[in-house]
């Protein structure tokens, strides 16, 4: 039979151990509980934060992209500003195109008017030619002369140049056949009239050079130049070899608006260079009659100034000798004594009152 007492200390011992299992597990459900809530705490502030993070970056984001939008609306904003401003200017432009071209076929038809006469043509040179002269302030009469008679001996326009030089021009040039050229409807009609352009140029270069436009025995340049009033018919005349060469055998420069204008500013500067010059020379002709000058007011300078060194030398020795032979009898008066009336004798104290 078994010991009651060890019946009673099992079963408080088995009560013991239920309770103190028990409390265990209620320890661990609280820790599992403070664990869980920790947890659950740390994943919400985690959270959050995520949260916040991502929320921040959207927003950046959404302030970068509407930055941009704005930026790219102010632009095109801009662009469509320029456009509205650039179509304005291009119809004002269109306007004055019209306009230009109307008054350029006006232009046209009066210049067509002008060269089919040889007069007109001439005059219309001429115009041209004093335009670029009144452009460097030449004056007729002293830096040009203009032929005014109607005879074709004598050049157009006569240029003065420094030390009598003279250069000569021819305005007038045929043209008939460059209408032609302008009004053909074909290229072979083109070519022909090109040609009897080309040989009307030529023949006129050497009736120039018949001339006296060239003839350096009356001082005038060992070269003539002829004037073509029309800048796009001298590039024409300028195309063709032949014309060029025969112009340079004949010593006669073939010259439009823009290379009459180069031609014309070499001789204002020449002719401006050719006064410096001059000046310069009379300066030094003054110089050097100055320097001349200058030697002989030195030379009379120490001339003089070696007379009056003379006569201060002569003055000072007439002053020494001239003072000691006065000092030496006025020292010879002063040293003797003049005695009193009572001891004078009686002759010479009658003679002192």
């Amino acid at each position: 039979m078994e010991n009651p007492f060890s019946i009673v200390y099992l079963i408080a011992f088995l009560v013991l151990l239920v309770a103190t299992l028990f409390l265990i597990k209620v320890i661990i459900q609280n820790l599992a509980l403070k664990a869980l809530k920790e947890n659950q705490k740390s994943f919400l502030e985690l959270a959050e934060q995520s949260f916040q993070k991502l929320r921040a970056s959207s927003n950046e984001d959404l302030e970068s992209k509407k930055t941009a939008i704005e930026k790219q609306l102010g632009q095109l904003n801009n662009e469509l500003d320029k456009l509205k401003t650039n179509t304005t200017e291009l119809k004002a432009n269109i306007q004055l195109s019209k306009e230009q071209l109307t008054s350029l076929t006006n232009t046209t038809n009066q210049l067509n008017s002008v060269l089919s006469n040889n007069q007109q043509r001439g005059q219309w040179g001429e115009r041209q030619a004093e335009d670029l002269l009144q452009h460097f302030d030449f004056q007729e009469g002293i830096n040009y002369n203009k032929q005014t008679s109607e005879s074709g001996d004598r050049p157009d326009f006569t240029f003065y140049l420094p030390k009598g030089k003279r250069l000569n021009m021819d305005v007038k040039f045929p043209i008939r056949a460059f209408q032609s050229y302008l009004d053909a409807d074909s290229k072979s009609e083109q070519e022909s009239h090109l040609k009897q352009f080309t040989s009307d140029i030529k023949t006129h270069l050497k009736a120039i050079a018949k001339r006296k436009y060239i003839n350096p025995a009356e001082d005038t340049l060992d070269y003539c130049i002829m004037f073509i009033s029309n800048e796009g018919i001298f590039q024409i005349v300028n195309q063709q070899q032949d014309l060029l060469d025969l112009a340079k055998d004949l010593s006669i420069v073939i010259c439009g608006p823009t290379s009459l204008f180069a031609i014309l500013s070499l001789i204002r500067q020449s002719v401006s260079s050719f006064h410096i010059e001059e000046r310069a020379k009379i300066i030094q002709k003054d110089l050097l009659k100055f320097q001349d000058e200058w030697e002989k007011y030195k030379d009379k300078m120490a001339n003089v100034q070696t007379k009056m060194e003379q006569a201060s030398k002569a003055l000072e020795e007439a002053q020494g000798t001239r003072t000691r032979a006065l000092e030496r009898p006025l020292q010879n008066i002063i040293s003797h004594e003049i005695d009193s009336p009572q001891e004078c004798p009686k002759n010479v104290s009658r003679l002192i009152p």
